[in-house]
């Protein structure tokens, strides 16, 4: 099992409540070995690749469980962390035994 960081306070907070995020990260992890996770302050949560992600406008139907208010503030935090890296869109989901 890995741990998972979650940087940005408002995208944990959504994990938190609503007990599940879609994050992006600028790497692709494929395969059972990386789907459970750690993530403090929240336990153990399940991570799903759901794809590539190549401009903004491929987000637009994720924003809801983003924790961001709109798909350009996500986007510039995106850019922040990532650059001009591949980008790439993950959901996570809490398990229901965890905090």
């Amino acid at each position: 099992m890995r741990k998972m960081e979650f940087a940005v306070g408002c995208v944990v907070e959504c994990l938190r409540r609503q007990g599940r995020v879609f994050t992006v990260r600028s790497y692709c992890l494929e395969g059972s070995f990386y789907r459970v996770v750690y993530v403090d302050g929240i336990g153990l949560c399940w991570r799903e690749l759901v794809g590539q992600v190549k401009c903004k406008e491929d987000l637009l139907s994720f924003l809801e469980f983003s924790g961001f208010n709109s798909v350009d503030e996500w986007w510039e935090k995106i850019v922040s962390f990532c650059g001009n890296r591949e980008k790439w869109l993950y959901k996570v989901c809490k398990y229901k035994n965890s905090a």
